[in-house]
């Protein structure tokens, strides 16, 4: 009589570990292409870009400054065309200033409700990450003063960095 051979099931029935599995499997991480950083001009809003610098060098990213005016009153003492080009001179100032020229692109302003600006700017130029800076606050005064960075951070597709001012 012949022996019985031990039986092994075919490779594919055999549970693969943990090993096994990682190292067929290429670990990947989020591709970041377009960095959208919203500036009021005060000193406190450039802290995004201390952070959105190293960002976009490490994932060979453009940065997209946006700047938000209010909506236009009827009684304006200034005339809208020269505070958007006054604005677009101070935002192209500070990203010769502040950027590389390889990371920087279009930088826009736009005129209305800063978190709603800030939201179509990042549909619009398909950003995978904002940057944007907030006061941090607590209690009652974050009830009654509504937070642009925290409608933002609510309502935004992509995912948002919150850097409190200091």
């Amino acid at each position: 009589m012949k022996a019985l051979r031990k039986f092994s099931p075919p490779a594919t029935l055999l549970k693969p570990t943990a090993r096994a599995v990682l190292g067929r499997v290429k670990t990947s991480y989020p591709r970041i292409q377009h960095l959208l950083v919203p500036l009021d001009f005060s000193g406190k809003s450039r802290q995004a870009l201390r952070y959105a610098v190293p960002l976009a060098e490490k994932f060979s990213a453009k940065i997209h400054l946006v700047h938000v005016l209010p909506p236009v009153k009827k009684k304006a003492e200034d005339d809208p065309t020269r505070l958007r080009h006054k604005a677009m001179r101070r935002l192209q100032a500070m990203a010769s200033l502040l950027l590389a020229p390889n990371f920087q692109t279009e930088n826009l302003v736009l005129t209305g409700d800063p978190a709603r600006q800030i939201l179509s700017a990042a549909e619009k130029i398909d950003a995978d990450l904002i940057l944007i800076t907030t006061r941090g606050r607590t209690g009652l005064s974050r009830i009654f003063l509504s937070s642009t960075a925290e409608h933002v951070m609510r309502h935004a597709k992509c995912p948002v960095v919150s850097i409190r001012r200091q």
